[in-house]
Parts: structure tokens; C-alpha cells; sequence
């Protein structure tokens, strides 16, 4: 929407994430990001360090079974979403509550390195793939350049799964749609 405040915010995982699963069966994860300014002292040359705010992160569906996966306290992140701020009270003292809605989180890759890896898509009632081929044989083809392409690989579960195997990681698991978003943010964590 036109009206919602998009952030974008860089900063480190302070708690390992929470998963939970909702009563409506959402997948849902909680996690805090620290993030601390830092400037140059003009006068000493030297860094110096801001007062450490904290941010309730929301992650909801296939975000959220990724997040639960990869991220964990002390790592580098980068998170785009909807900022919320409400009130609410705690003993008797009104506080407010930062929260960012995220619709993409990831490692910061000016801090280090990761690699990625594409979950698999569950199979539909049918048994065949939510989704379209790539190929005309039924299977979902890498982009050219990519280790499944040069692997001479077709895509498929079975194929994937030997790429990690050569890869010497264990298979990827099947992840949830995650398509939509929760009605709203009602939900206690």
C-alpha cells in the first residue's frame, strides 16, 4: 500500500529466532536485530559507537521457515518490511513496541559469506509441481552457468537432491506455499 512505511534495516541477530506454528497452521517466526550506529570521531580518528537499538522482527510462511533455518544469534542481517509502532503498557509504564512486518530477510553480505540454496516445492494433490516447467520434459531446468545446468541436471527433486549430496550437504526439505499473509498482527509471542 502507498500509505505503509517500508524499512530497510542492517543489523545483527540478538536472540535465536523463535518458530512457532500458529493455531491456523502459519508458520511464523520471531527474532530481535540489534543495530548500532557507528561514526568516525573526527577529533581522535577513531569509531565510535551509538546508543544499541533493538527491532521486533515479524516473519510469516516461507519467510519464516527460511529464516528458522538459516539465521542464527550474532549473524550479520539485512531486513525489508513494514514498520509498525504501537503502544502498549507494561507494569503500569506506557511503552511503545518497534516492529518491523518483513517481507525479505537476509545475511549481510558485506559482513562474511553464505550460500544459497532454493527449497524444494511441495507437490500438489495431483502429484505435479505448483508451477510451470521451465522445459518441455516436465522438469525445472537450472538458468545456464548455474551447478545444476553444469551438473547436467534437470531441476527435479531427485536431481537437486544429488547436487547436495555432491555438494556434500544433506538434501534440502520441502517447504510450505506461503503464499498470502496473515490478516493481522493479533497473534501473541
Amino acid at each position: 500500500m502507498i500509505n505503509e512505511a517500508q524499512v530497510f534495516l542492517a543489523g545483527y541477530v540478538a536472540r535465536e529466532p523463535r518458530f512457532r506454528i500458529t493455531t491456523r497452521g502459519i508458520s511464523s517466526v520471531t527474532l530481535r536485530v540489534a543495530c548500532t550506529p557507528r561514526w568516525v570521531d573526527r577529533e581522535t580518528g577513531e569509531w565510535t559507537d551509538g546508543e544499541t537499538s533493538f527491532v521486533t522482527v515479524l516473519c510469516w510462511r516461507t519467510l519464516a521457515d527460511n529464516v528458522a533455518k538459516c539465521l542464527h544469534k550474532g549473524e550479520p542481517v539485512l531486513v525489508k518490511g513494514r514498520l509498525h509502532v504501537r503502544p502498549y503498557e507494561k507494569d503500569g509504564a506506557s511503552r511503545l513496541a518497534v516492529e518491523i512486518e518483513a517481507s525479505s530477510v537476509g545475511h549481510d553480505l558485506a559482513r562474511g559469506v553464505a550460500s544459497f540454496q532454493r527449497p524444494r516445492r511441495p507437490a500438489v494433490e495431483n502429484g505435479a509441481a505448483d508451477h510451470a516447467p521451465a522445459n518441455g520434459n516436465g522438469a525445472e531446468a537450472g538458468p545456464a552457468g548455474s551447478p545444476v545446468a553444469e551438473a547436467g541436471l534437470d531441476g527435479s527433486g531427485e536431481a537437486l537432491a544429488a547436487l547436495d549430496r555432491r555438494n556434500g550437504t544433506e538434501p534440502a526439505l520441502a517447504a510450505p506455499d506461503g503464499s498470502g499473509e496473515p490478516a493481522g498482527l493479533s497473534a501473541p509471542f
